[in-house]
């Protein structure tokens, strides 16, 4: 009897054994901080959500200190290139430009900081990113075309100030520029359409232009000196009819 109760003994044993763990090893058990018995899960819950909508908020306050701080450096910018501090001027452009990369006014100005610190290259990228930006605006072709008669891409040029004229068909110096691409190809006939185009234009201002370089091989021709003579008849005129008021 005593032996054949020692297998019942065992199982019961090995019963309660497996309870044990089975109990102990239940999820509560395991993290009791996260039993759905606790308030711990709401909790985590509404936090995870107010850390979604700070960073929002703060990324809202500082687009608005972008927008001051990318003004006044644009002022700034103006100010240096006034002095002749060319440096100070790009470094604050292109600071500008960190906080907004497409803006034309900034990419105007660092354009024309290149041209006049003899970086054509670098100015052609400007103004040929102003170009693909805004397809309406006379002025970036107008622009891009000058940087490229310096780098002597003479044709490229003379496009780029025929795009320029068709937007802005009453700007005398466009059509002056286009006269100098023109000139520069070999182009006398349509250069000189074009200056007297220009002249039309600017009336008497075109006498200050006329010394271009640009315009050498048309200088001789004598369709340009009779522009030229008509110009002066009316400067003096005009200055004759002053003197009189």
């Amino acid at each position: 009897m005593k032996k054949s109760l020692v297998p019942l003994i065992a199982f019961l044993f090995g019963i309660v054994l497996l309870t044990s763990i089975i109990v102990n090893t239940r999820p509560e058990m395991r993290n009791p901080v996260t039993s759905p018995k606790t308030s711990k899960p709401k909790a985590i819950y509404l936090s995870s959500i107010e850390t979604v909508k700070k960073p929002e908020l703060r990324r809202r306050q500082q687009h608005i200190m972008d927008e001051k701080k990318v003004l006044n450096l644009l002022l700034q910018a103006y100010s240096e290139l006034d002095k002749g501090k060319l440096e100070a001027a790009e470094e604050k452009v292109k600071t500008v430009l960190v906080f907004q990369p497409e803006n034309a006014e900034a990419l105007s100005l660092l354009g024309k900081i290149y041209y006049l610190e003899h970086e054509y290259k670098e100015a052609e990228m400007i103004f040929t990113k102003q170009v693909k930006l805004n397809k309406k605006s006379a002025s970036a072709y107008n622009n891009l075309g000058q940087v490229l008669l310096k780098q002597k891409k003479y044709s490229r040029a003379a496009l780029q100030f025929q795009a320029a004229q068709g937007l802005d068909p009453e700007s005398g110096l466009i059509a002056l520029n286009l006269a100098g691409a023109y000139s520069q190809q070999g182009k006398k006939k349509e250069s000189l359409a074009s200056f007297e185009k220009a002249s039309k234009l600017l009336g008497t201002r075109i006498i200050t232009v006329a010394n271009h370089p640009a315009l050498d091989s048309i200088r001789n021709e004598k369709e340009f000196n009779d522009i030229l003579k008509k110009a002066y008849k009316e400067l003096s005129l005009k200055q004759k009819n002053e003197s009189v008021k």
